[in-house]
């Protein structure tokens, strides 16, 4: 099963996000890779301008980006990580 967080995998986005790809950007670990999904048909909602507060519903072009960051966790030699911090105690 593979689970990206904020990405939806539809048929189309599953052709490009792959358990593969997210693998091999894992163990590489570098800023500069990234995958972009192209969605041509996405549903949102949207306010109003006008601020009555009304929602409505619009159908646009979404471009979503997922890249590897280890902002709050430390990788270690062995490819596991820790968080920042944390001491091995023997």
């Amino acid at each position: 099963m593979c689970k990206v967080r904020g990405i939806t995998l539809n048929y189309c986005a599953s052709q490009v996000v792959k358990f593969e790809r997210l693998k091999q950007m894992i163990l590489r670990c570098t800023e500069t890779d990234k995958v972009t999904v192209h969605t041509a048909r996405k549903i949102k909602r949207k306010r109003e301008k006008d601020g009555d507060g009304r929602i409505r519903i619009v159908t646009e072009l979404e471009d979503k980006s997922f890249r590897v960051s280890f902002l709050n966790r430390r990788r270690l030699q062995d490819n596991t990580s820790v968080p920042f911090g944390y001491l091995k105690r023997p």
